[in-house]
């Protein structure tokens, strides 16, 4: 069995719980809640020897950078997704400088190589305030900023879910229109080109590959066989036109502090998430196992199959 593991899609484990992460690491396993079957507990296998990869997906890298020489020591095989999009706290409230998070990208490619750091421009979200214009122009200057340090850049188009309807009611956000992905990708393939990254684009509707940009998967088949990472692909993919290979999510919904307004993985009243407390020496990052709960162990490479969650 493969063991690719994602950290993660549901919160951001690097910029709120890198502590927790360590913990978990050194202590070798984790337990993770199945989000769909909540009384199943997955009790999972985090030594080196037993992971492929282990995938950092955050808006704020800087807490894991002082454990880079750490993981190293270990054996441990990582690669970081981290997103830098041009947006002000209007949409991304709770997001730190993009100057930082730029600086700290640099930083963490030159330690681990730009190979294993993947930018993340997502979503693309176009009203009044975000036209097309604004986003070249943006997109122009962070390419600049990470060239280099990056081969990468995964983005997407904001998808309008139910949790969103205020923010469209009121013109925040909206979808894109096939014209005005077609423009965007038109700027965008030509500025990444102009700085050695390769783009993609995940679960979209619009084809863009008239401009040389394909979709892909943000743990995508491509990624991985240039890592050297064993993979096998999702019997059931995550969402409607996701291309990533199987892997699992040890991360928990309505624990990220960012609260950016497109988000879809906290759903719970901020009131609620604030009361929330959390332990870093804990084996789950929020809760523990009740009386009726099953775990579940997926503690190695022998196990023939693994449950898509």
């Amino acid at each position: 069995m493969v063991m690719i593991i994602c950290a993660s899609r549901r919160t951001d484990i690097p910029a709120f719980h890198s502590e927790w992460l360590m913990n978990r690491i050194r202590n070798g396993h984790v337990l993770v809640r199945n989000p769909v079957a909540k009384n199943v507990v997955y009790k999972i296998d985090l030594s080196p020897r037993n992971v492929d990869i282990i995938l950092f997906m955050t808006k704020d890298p800087r807490p894991m950078i002082p454990f880079l020489g750490e993981l190293e020591d270990m054996g441990m095989k990582m690669g970081f997704q981290i997103t830098i999009t041009p947006y002000g706290r209007d949409i991304e409230p709770g997001v730190r400088s993009k100057a930082d998070i730029a600086e700290a990208f640099r930083t963490i490619s030159e330690n681990i190589g730009k190979d294993r750091v993947v930018w993340r421009y997502d979503p693309v979200i176009l009203n009044g305030k975000y036209d097309i214009g604004y986003h070249r122009r943006k997109f122009d200057t962070l390419c600049r900023e990470l060239a280099g340090h990056t081969e990468r850049c995964i983005f997407s188009f904001v998808e309008i879910h139910d949790k969103l309807k205020r923010f469209s009611d009121s013109g925040m956000l909206r979808s894109v229109s096939k014209a005005e992905a077609e423009g965007i990708g038109a700027a965008f393939s030509e500025t990444a080109r102009d700085n050695g990254i390769e783009l993609s684009l995940c679960c979209s509707e619009h084809d863009l590959s008239e401009y040389g940009i394909m979709a892909g998967g943000c743990i995508g088949r491509e990624h991985m066989k240039a890592l050297n990472v064993p993979f096998e692909d999702l019997q059931t993919p995550i969402r409607d036109g996701c291309l990533c290979v199987r892997n699992i999510d040890i991360g928990e919904y309505d624990t990220c502090g960012h609260d950016c307004i497109y988000c879809y993985a906290n759903r719970s009243t901020d009131k609620i998430r604030k009361e929330r407390r959390y332990d870093p020496n804990s084996e789950m990052l929020f809760g523990e196992v009740g009386v009726s709960d099953t775990v579940v162990e997926l503690a190695s490479r022998k196990v023939s199959k693994i449950t898509d969650f």
